[in-house]
């Protein structure tokens, strides 16, 4: 851990390489897209991709356009499907970057349309339709008229209509039944307009790897590539999963209060880790697991009792358990979280050490 950074994140590719390999049997013969937003989930965006490409994954999600452009840079030949435009997002050099382009509304339909024109290029694009969860999407009554729209749009040569997509909120089986029934009546529309979509995706981790029924031509997983559960309880080690990200710091500190010694840390609430750890989640110090009973600005303390602990002593957060620490899921139940929120929040400002 050098000055600069509060925390070390030590990241597995071979973790990653096993989870991603793990999940890819699981849904097959759908293909596995590989989520890398928000900076890989903070394990890094370049080493990841740059992991996982080379031991043979080619297809991968990008929230936004910069993220989906870096991944071009590492994975040449990628399928690199991206969804979220900003109005000053440049959509000609998303095309230009031979992207895939989740379309959600019919403006940016025509905004996409226009931008292949310009070039004289043909776009690939996947139409989403809103099955429920309200996360963008065209809603039903609206659906007909924008995939005729699209059609035209293909017949003039400026798209092509490459998929079909939507989101579920894996809230309930009977919900996500209902919502995967919508889908499959919008594919039927989208095909009696006349276009023919390669890949039709709805399904997430948690859904992907539960039920057959929703993973169609490709499934776009991020958490569970990563060994982060899904909550409520079920752990990585359930899944057949390895977290691939273990986040440690150091002792800073160490006085004497009452009859308990306590172990101070560098890692506060500017850091990510926010009050409601207290006396919520455990440490593992010298194997052993202790108590956080305060969080402050830039320090946490930690109630080791009458432990033998010295400053410089290592200090595991969350990781794979092979120094005693917890697993993440155990954090983000006890914080009434998500495993992905919690890491994304404390490995951002970590040194990243990446081991085989």
């Amino acid at each position: 851990m050098t000055p600069q950074h509060p925390a070390r994140a030590v990241i597995s590719r071979s973790a990653l390489i096993n989870n991603a390999q793990r999940v890819a049997a699981r849904v097959a013969p759908a293909r596995l897209a590989i989520v890398v937003k928000d900076d890989a989930y903070a394990h890094g965006l370049r080493p990841v991709v740059s992991t996982l490409s080379d031991a043979g994954f080619a297809h991968f999600g990008a929230l936004d356009l910069e993220t989906a452009l870096t991944v071009r840079d590492i994975a040449a030949d990628a399928f690199i499907f991206t969804w979220v435009f900003g109005e000053t997002d440049d959509i000609e050099a998303a095309l230009a970057a031979r992207l895939d382009l989740g379309v959600s509304y019919p403006q940016i339909l025509e905004r996409v349309a226009a931008a292949a024109a310009r070039l004289g290029t043909t776009a690939r694009v996947h139409l989403k339709i809103d099955t429920g969860l309200h996360r963008a999407g065209v809603i039903a009554d609206a659906w007909p008229t924008f995939v005729n729209r699209a059609a035209t749009l293909q017949r003039d040569g400026s798209i092509e209509v490459v998929g079909v997509w939507t989101h579920i909120a894996e809230a309930s089986d009977d919900a996500d039944t209902a919502a995967i029934q919508r889908f499959e009546r919008a594919i039927e529309q989208v095909r009696s307009a006349g276009l023919c979509p390669q890949w039709r995706h709805l399904a997430a981790s948690a859904a992907s790897f539960e039920r057959t029924d929703a993973r169609f031509d490709l499934v776009r997983v991020g958490a569970f590539v990563y060994g982060i559960a899904p909550g409520d309880g079920i752990g990585p080690e359930q899944l057949g999963l390895t977290p691939a990200l273990t986040l440690s710091t150091t002792v800073s500190d160490v006085t004497t209060r009452a009859r308990s010694v306590i172990a101070r840390i560098p890692l506060g609430q500017v850091h990510g880790l926010y009050s409601d750890a207290e006396h919520h989640v455990d440490v593992a110090i010298r194997g052993q697991r202790h108590p956080v009973i305060a969080v402050g600005r830039t320090a946490t303390d930690i109630d080791v009792g009458q432990a033998n602990v010295t400053v410089g002593d290592d200090v595991y957060l969350f990781g794979n358990g092979a120094h005693g620490e917890a697993s993440l899921q155990v954090w983000a139940d006890a914080m009434d979280s998500i495993g992905e929120e919690i890491v994304i929040r404390l490995a951002r400002p970590a040194e990243h050490i990446y081991v085989d």
